[in-house]
């Protein structure tokens, strides 16, 4: 299996138009996994100063990741092969600390 990024930008989307669409997708995948193709949703990324989404999928293959998009009623503008590296830990003496404010990231700010 391969990991795949679907792309698709959505002017004036919302966080919780994310949260639908991601719903969508992760059914539509375990559908798709239940009729013998093998691919999995692994979550999507909400870039709202690009009015972007980026979903994480590994599939055998990018059709069937426009599959899931078709049968989730999610556009989708591309499907690229995509490459996760594992996160590196560092000691916590030369981690920098910053604050986490994930709540924000989908609110509306306009």
């Amino acid at each position: 299996m391969f990991e795949y990024l679907a792309e698709r930008y959505e002017p004036g989307t919302t966080g919780d138009q994310i949260g639908a669409d991601a719903a969508r997708l992760a059914a539509a995948a375990r559908r798709l996994r239940a009729e013998g193709h093998l691919i999995e949703f692994l979550g999507s990324t909400f870039v709202p100063g690009d009015e972007a989404t980026l979903s994480r999928f590994t599939s055998s293959s990018p059709e069937l990741v426009e599959a899931a998009h078709r049968l989730a009623s999610v556009s989708v503008e591309r499907v690229v092969e995509a490459l996760s590296l594992p996160r590196q830990e560092t000691p916590n003496a030369e981690r920098p600390h910053r604050p986490c404010n994930h709540g924000s990231l989908f609110k509306e700010e306009r």
